[in-house]
């Protein structure tokens, strides 16, 4: 790619406050020109679009992330896997899996009922 030798920019079409602004930045600048003033601008400019560009990557990355999280998430509701504190909780839920899903009445009964039927009226 040539470069071009000059980039031009005609004040005359600036507004009088830009303008002015521009003068009074140009005198801040260390050796109060307009090419170090835009130099500057530029850079400015391209870090913010490297910070935009990562920010969205980051953004991405995490949203990938989450939908990992999830989905696995899922699969262990689904599975009906938990990670459990400790041993006794765990014990406590291996015997709640002998529990058969199902319709609330069956015609399988389990377990008896022991009642003293000694009553004093």
């Amino acid at each position: 790619m040539e470069r071009k030798p000059v980039f031009n920019c005609r004040t005359s079409q600036m507004s009088d406050e830009m303008y002015n602004y521009v003068e009074k930045r140009l005198k801040q600048m260390p050796d109060k020109s307009f090419r170090s003033y835009a130099f500057e601008l530029i850079e400015r400019d391209m870090n913010e679009d490297k910070d935009k560009k990562t920010m969205y990557d980051l953004m991405k990355e995490m949203k990938a992330q989450m939908e990992r999280e999830f989905k696995e998430l899922s699969k262990k509701i689904d599975q009906k896997i938990f990670a459990v504190a400790n041993e006794q909780q765990a014990i406590q839920f291996q015997e709640k899996q002998d529990i058969k899903e199902g319709d609330l009445a069956t015609e399988e009964v389990t377990g008896s009922i022991d009642e003293e039927y000694d009553i004093d009226f």
